[in-house]
């Protein structure tokens, strides 16, 4: 399998996943055009991608969805929830498919396992990968989890087999609390239905890597007013101490291609 992000941020979100014969977008922030271009420098033609996977409605996830999933000749996958809160953004000539939290599908030879996150969107999730044509004790699994506010035992249960893991680290709390957002905004993303501080991720990265599965990690989602790539990491090193070497992490670029990751 191959990961790597195409975008990642509040100005626009996708990230491609590839098996041996599937090749998946997770939500299109980002326009038809970007996307194009950024496949291009993986090899990969924009129609050869079978289907588009949706976290949740909100904008720097969904804004470019239809056009892109018109682009591409895909389905859109998403909850009935979440389509509700984007449909009339759409034009009507998307191939929709519903699926539900917490029940698997198959996109060819990957497994998808929709699971519920903590986040202030009307049904979101994150997607557990694997590849379906491996017998599941040497299945190598990835993770997503994009936006969420909280980090609970039930997704350390879940996630803890993730050879690689996407995982937001959205904000310094010193920064954002001195920062200029207004402060009803900082509530709510420090609320546990917002995003996960450098800390709160790093301390659950913590927790999974001491199952010995954890490699490499996404960073994604940095906030651009409050957060920074070295505080962001350094806070992140700081949790996994005696484990800092035992994974990689990754910091996820606004507009660009990141690193590609293969398993």
């Amino acid at each position: 399998m191959r990961i790597c992000t195409l975008a990642s941020g509040s100005s626009g979100n996708c990230t491609y996943v590839e098996s041996e014969s599937a090749k998946i977008l997770i939500d299109a922030g980002i326009s038809a055009k970007k996307v194009r271009a950024a496949l291009a420098k993986l090899d990969v033609s924009i129609n050869q991608i079978d289907a588009l996977l949706i976290t949740h409605e909100h904008s720097d996830h969904v804004n470019e969805a239809g056009i892109v999933s018109i682009a591409i000749g895909c389905p859109i996958y998403a909850t009935e929830r979440t389509y509700g809160g984007f449909w009339n953004s759409l034009s009507g000539h998307e191939k929709i498919t519903h699926f539900q939290v917490g029940h698997d599908f198959v996109i060819k030879d990957l497994y998808v396992h929709p699971f519920r996150v903590f986040h202030d969107a009307l049904d979101p999730c994150g997607f557990l990968i694997k590849e379906a044509a491996l017998i599941d004790d040497h299945s190598k699994y990835i993770g997503i989890a994009t936006d969420l506010g909280t980090f609970t035992p039930q997704l350390t249960a879940l996630l803890k087999k993730c050879e690689v893991l996407v995982l937001e680290s959205n904000h310094d709390l010193e920064m954002l609390i001195k920062g200029n957002y207004p402060w009803h905004l900082k509530q709510r993303i420090r609320s546990e239905v917002g995003h996960l501080s450098n800390r709160a991720c790093g301390e659950a990265i913590a927790t999974l890597a001491q199952y010995g599965y954890l490699k490499k990690v996404f960073l994604v989602h940095l906030s651009e007013s409050n957060n920074h790539p070295d505080k962001a990491v350094w806070t992140i090193n700081a949790c996994l101490g005696e484990l800092e070497n035992q994974v990689e992490l990754i910091v996820a670029p606004r507009d660009e291609l990141s690193k590609v990751i293969r398993l």
